[in-house]
């Protein structure tokens, strides 16, 4: 799953060459430009913030140029809704149908893929459900609901979940928000949150 860069229409493009370098991981951040802004926030997706690249990378960048800073650690949908609203400069986000939405819109300037990030199904070593080892997660889906195993989704508007919503709808044929039953949980927080939850109910093991 990509995750993408996109800058509001209110930045200079000062901002805009900076945080192409962070784009890059970081190269070239000195030199670029001559500091005129004090500092920036950032909307990112919570599982960029969960890899401690900001950690590694931002001390750098400020150091260098002399801008602070200030990072939201928010789902896909909250980070657009914060461009949206003005509250964020810039915004890590992975979903690309509402990115270039949000682009068209004329929300942002422009959208930069920068990484990519992989989907895992987890579940506990019982597999209640029988999916261990399939290879098509669609059919994997079909099986859960199917049996009515426990599924715990994220249901916070994140790029995980809109790409969730839409294996559900486009691979497996179902609205899964129209169509769901007790056995699917939906817990409205992030990544930790949601694996915290299937770890407390031992749905997983992690």
């Amino acid at each position: 799953m990509p995750v993408s860069i996109l800058w509001g229409p209110d930045l200079l493009s000062l901002r805009k060459t900076i945080f192409a370098c962070i784009a890059i991981f970081g190269s070239f951040l000195a030199g670029q430009a001559i500091a005129q802004e004090k500092s920036i926030i950032v909307a990112s997706t919570t599982s960029t913030v969960d890899t401690g690249l900001f950690d590694y990378l931002l001390p750098i960048f400020t150091q260098k140029t002399g801008i602070a800073v200030k990072v939201l650690e928010l789902g896909t949908g909250r980070a657009l809704d914060a461009g949206r609203r003005g509250e964020a400069d810039v915004m890590f986000v992975h979903a690309k149908i509402p990115e270039t939405q949000f682009v068209i819109e004329g929300n942002g300037i422009k959208r930069f893929p920068v990484m990519y990030n992989d989907y895992v199904l987890i579940g506990p070593k019982s597999d209640p459900a029988g999916i261990k080892g399939m290879d098509d997660v669609a059919k994997a889906f079909q099986t859960i609901k199917d049996k009515q195993a426990t599924f715990i989704s994220r249901g916070d508007r994140s790029g995980t979940h809109v790409a969730e919503l839409s294996i559900w709808y486009r691979d497996v044929g179902i609205d899964i928000e129209n169509e769901k039953g007790p056995w699917y949980k939906s817990v409205g927080q992030g990544m930790d949150e949601a694996l915290d939850k299937a770890v407390a109910e031992r749905l997983c093991t992690v």
